[in-house]
């Protein structure tokens, strides 16, 4: 269901991530949505069998 918990995604303990949500999936397609406690930089790498979302701490890479 849209809008729905991601199942076995656990953010306790980040203090850049907020929470993580099922978007919805049509066709092959799935998103889902990240939320973060500001607007920093980020990078997002696909391995064979996961998605990887690298969030910076800071702006200052520290």
């Amino acid at each position: 269901m849209a809008g729905s918990p991601l199942p076995g995604v656990d953010l306790t303990g980040y203090r850049t991530f907020r929470d993580a949500r099922f978007g919805g999936s049509f066709e092959g397609d799935t998103q889902i949505g990240l939320g973060v406690r500001a607007r920093l930089p980020f990078r997002v790498l696909t391995l064979i069998d996961r998605v990887v979302v690298d969030v910076a701490h800071s702006w200052t890479g520290r």
